[in-house]
């Protein structure tokens, strides 16, 4: 494989078409890769790719995986993909390398590349470093905004800012990475896509930037369960504040306008938008606190879409709940799931990644299924053929050790 200088990987969309052509292509879990051919530890990718989200050095979309320009698998530790809009709106990626620097592509309009520029026709069709930033041991992609862990235990954020979900204080957006306030012993991350949390070693949980369906799970449960919820407040949080009554989590993901919070005794809790039963609670009414997702035990693993939730439990199976006009909860049906079902068709699961509208599972093999939203390819199937059920993708690597998909887009990154 061809790897790009580093100084040549920074690249406008609209200027490497040639380039790429002489050249070819909830959360991360790490498998053997000592087996491994060169072109299967590259990072891959396929789907919408309007803002060169892809970072093939097109701005092509692909309906089977394409090559992610410059980047081993060899040296990748985690990636995230980052978006909003659907099938129609922008995205951009992150990749973590093993020395603790992070890479980024795709749409920048507002700093979310964090390479200390941005305009409104700025995209990145290939990888370059993330400026000024190292010692990083995870990232998280929202909507326009992303945030890296440091080993240190505390964040960094960039990007847009205008419902105050970089934590630094302020609305005001950043092209390069800033220090969310307050923050220290961090153990893990997510970004929805206006909203950003972050799980401290000792099981809390904060939450910071926008609130306006309760996605923040900081407004005050009512005494009575027979009491209406209360409108969130506030609107919006510009620094972190810890979610009430949360002691115990061991996980957290973040969907588009939803939180849910993986608990010691295998439990989930949900909160914000619910409008489509994306918490599980068999209601459609949000919730802007902390509440139990239902007939839901033994879970492991958690992702969450824009208006989707997936459960991966200890026996490698997967559930899932909310949203299913595509087929996105993936039981074989197009009907609306207020509490979580059986994924059929899905054994020896080892990690899981959501979309707007579709869902990636990698399985203990190496191999990669999924379901969902195809309009864009985003399945990587060879089709744009809607799946109510798994469907295998990457079939021919068997050396899969990582998926990201954007919690509110239409892309999918495999490693």
């Amino acid at each position: 494989m061809l790897l790009l200088p580093r100084k040549l990987r920074r690249v406008p969309a609209t200027a490497v078409p040639a380039l790429v052509a002489s050249l070819t292509l909830l959360g991360s879990v790490a498998l053997p890769t000592s087996a491994a051919s060169a072109y299967d530890l590259r990072l891959r990718s396929w789907g919408l790719n309007t803002s060169g989200q892809l970072g093939d050095g097109t701005k092509t979309q692909r309906l089977t995986p394409t090559s992610v320009v410059g980047l081993s698998g060899a040296e990748l530790t985690a990636v995230a993909a980052g978006g909003t809009g659907g099938s129609t709106g922008s995205g951009f990626g992150l990749a973590l390398l093993a020395n603790g620097t992070v890479e980024s592509w795709g749409k920048n309009d507002k700093g979310q590349l964090g390479n200390g520029v941005n305009s409104t026709t700025d995209e990145w069709a290939v990888p370059s470093l993330v400026a000024g930033l190292g010692g990083v041991d995870a990232v998280a992609a929202g909507g326009a905004h992303a945030l890296a862990l440091l080993k240190d235990g505390t964040v960094m954020s960039w990007g847009l800012n205008d419902k105050g979900q970089l934590g630094d204080g302020t609305t005001t957006n950043a092209n390069l990475p800033v220090v969310v306030a307050g923050l220290a012993d961090v153990k893990a991350i997510a970004a929805g896509d206006a909203f950003s949390m972050a799980l401290l070693k000792d099981g809390t949980v904060k939450t910071w930037g926008n609130n306006d369906k309760g996605q923040l799970g900081i407004t005050a449960k009512p005494a009575s369960s027979t009491t209406a919820p209360p409108a969130p407040t506030p609107a919006t949080r510009t620094s972190a504040i810890a979610v009430p009554e949360l002691t115990t989590v061991k996980g957290i993901t973040a969907g588009a306008s939803h939180a849910l919070a993986l608990l010691a005794d295998g439990t989930v809790m949900s909160w914000g938008l619910n409008d489509k039963g994306q918490l599980g609670d068999d209601s459609v009414v949000n919730k802007p606190y902390p509440v139990p997702v239902l007939e839901l035990k033994n879970v492991t693993g958690l992702s969450a879409g824009a208006s989707h939730s997936i459960a991966l439990l200890q026996d490698r199976t997967l559930r899932g709940w909310g949203n299913n006009a595509n087929g996105q909860v993936g039981d074989g049906t197009l009907t609306q799931r207020n509490t979580s079902v059986p994924i059929p068709g899905v054994t020896a699961a080892i990690g899981v990644a959501s979309g707007a509208n579709h869902n990636l599972a990698v399985l203990s093999d190496g191999t990669v299924q999924s379901w969902g939203l195809n309009d864009k390819g985003q399945l990587g199937d060879g089709t744009t053929t809607q799946r109510p059920t798994p469907v295998q993708v990457l079939a021919k690597s068997g050396s899969v050790s990582m998926v990201a998909a954007p919690s509110n887009g239409s892309f999918s990154l495999a490693r």
